[in-house]
């Protein structure tokens, strides 16, 4: 599937003359298995050398009394939780030089840990390539975030990333043209222009063309027709709660993004453009084909402005309208309340993929649309890391609580079969919402994510729409090329380990997805 924001993956093998179609896919499809278990294999052999190196580092710190330093170096050793999709921020800015300053003994071992943090970076860096060759799309950009994060200053790593180079440090495109039109990113006020910020702090506000009180601001802004505008690089949040608010969800909104973008990079994109991004490290953009979110300052209001498009809108607390392509939300104090952004924002970034209107899951394979915005609830950010599927949030419990406690399983060949409306009209809609964001954790996270590609390309032919399809939608038996019964034991098994039972915690769906049926 082609989308807007370029960052794919794949490329295809070269075959001998002379075989059989299927005899060729045969052989290609053993031939790629091989790679791939080879390319897992030094994978993890080079991780051990990283372990081996940073100890012998760690040893020689706690030799000399440095026993914080050695603590820090062990912890760069510790492998990532495998249940859970980690993307680490990035810092803004260049490594500084080891100063010269220091002592020899200090600076020496400071050089050698940085020279093994740059090597293991090179290395994960040319696995990434490997795996794009071998069609392998989600562990091609899980390299690549490891490689940017051992090395923040790869260039090569950070230029697929999405990033040049801006002053001192990194930046991204739109704030590198934003930085050259004089505005400044303010930490309470998003982007305006420089000359505009001492006004701002002092309680002044820019509004068509002349300057008023921020409280006379507020009143003229109550009305949603003339509401703030918070604008990142992909988003424009239009808000009438307030500028900083409006500011706070866009801001979180574009980090959910750089994470998602990063995880589905094969949703996105065809084999032959991903192959392309990393041979030419650089992707196509257009800065004002931006995802729209309208956020209202309270329930009242999100619903009166909503009823007629959806006559239930007062059950919802969030919902993406695919007819105007806007999400809209409306503030609360839930702190449940910006799991419901990132559950709507994930249909919006799905839908919006392609540029024409379609129905969705309408006739079967509906769950996976909502199980994998239900798995994005999960979205967190915690001391500069962004994380996905961690095995405590409620949906997942949930899930474990459904088939543990309920004893409620659909096999997936049934529940595959299901429609729009026969998923959201089950009396069993609750379980059914559960059972979703189970499997999706389950085919996002098994046996070290060897499922997520299927599952990726599985919501990429889905989401093409069900109207004039050029072929059937390939369920996950075939894209994992494992039997239903075979998937669904594993998934008993899988979701048996992911913690223990919630006493009676079961998440219910608070939002619905509207189809276009055009």
């Amino acid at each position: 599937m082609k989308l807007r924001h370029s960052v794919g993956v794949v490329a295809a093998l070269t075959l001998v003359f002379g075989i059989s179609a299927s005899t060729e896919a045969q052989f290609s499809s053993s031939i790629d298995e091989r790679r791939l278990e080879s390319l897992r294999q030094r994978y993890t052999q080079e991780q051990d050398r990283l372990v081996l190196k940073l100890e012998t580092i760690a040893v020689s710190r706690e030799s000399a009394g440095d026993f914080d330093s050695a603590r820090q170096i062990r912890d760069l050793a510790v492998p990532p939780d495998r249940r859970v999709i980690t993307v680490r921020k990035l810092p803004e800015t260049l490594r500084p030089e080891i100063p010269l300053s220091l002592q020899p003994d200090e600076r020496a071992w400071r050089l050698k840990l940085r020279q093994t943090l740059d090597d293991y970076s090179l290395d994960l860096y040319r696995l990434s390539r490997q795996a794009v060759g071998l069609s392998q799309a989600s562990l091609a950009f899980e390299l690549l975030r490891q490689s940017a994060h051992y090395n923040p200053d790869n260039v090569a790593a950070r230029k697929l990333l999405g990033y040049v180079r801006g002053g001192d440090g990194w930046v991204r495109p739109y704030e590198s043209i934003k930085r050259r039109r004089g505005e400044v990113d303010h930490a309470t006020f998003g982007w305006i222009p420089a000359s505009h910020v001492e006004r701002y702090e002092n309680g002044e506000r820019y509004f068509r063309g002349t300057w008023i009180s921020a409280d006379r601001e507020r009143e003229i802004r109550r009305d949603f027709k003339n509401a703030w505008s918070a604008e990142t690089e992909h988003y424009i949040v239009k808000t009438n709660h307030s500028l900083e608010r409006g500011v706070e969800i866009a801001r979180a909104l574009e980090t959910f993004h750089s994470a998602f973008f990063q995880v589905f990079a094969a949703f996105f994109e065809s084999p032959d453009e991903m192959q392309r991004l990393f041979n030419t490290s650089s992707r196509a953009r257009t800065s004002d084909d931006r995802y729209v979110v309208h956020f209202y300052a309270d329930k009242d209001q999100y619903v009166d402005a909503l009823i007629r498009k959806m006559p239930q809108i007062a059950i919802t607390n969030g919902f993406y309208y695919p007819a105007d392509r806007v999400a809209y939300f409306y503030h609360s104090d839930d702190p449940a309340n910006l799991e419901t952004v990132f559950h709507e924002a994930t249909h919006q970034l799905m839908y919006e993929a392609l540029p024409f209107d379609r129905a969705i899951a309408t006739r079967a394979h509906f769950w996976v649309v909502e199980g994998i915005a239900c798995y994005m609830e999960s979205f967190r950010v915690e001391d500069g890391r962004g994380s996905l599927g961690r095995p405590d949030h409620v949906r997942f419990r949930a899930a474990r609580f459904r088939l543990d406690h309920d004893e409620y399983y659909v096999p997936l060949a049934a529940f595959s079969s299901m429609g729009m409306a026969e998923f959201q009209t089950s009396r069993n809609i609750k379980q059914n919402y559960s059972q979703a964001a189970g499997l999706a954790h389950f085919f996002m996270h098994f046996d070290d994510g060897s499922y997520r590609d299927a599952l990726i390309e599985y919501l990429s032919d889905i989401h093409a729409g069900d109207q004039g399809r050029r072929r059937a939608v390939r369920n996950l038996a075939a894209l994992t090329g494992v039997a239903y019964q075979t998937l669904d034991k594993q998934y008993k098994q899988y979701i048996a380990g992911l913690g223990e039972v919630p006493r009676a915690e079961a998440a219910q769906p608070r939002r619905v997805l509207i189809n276009p049926q055009r």
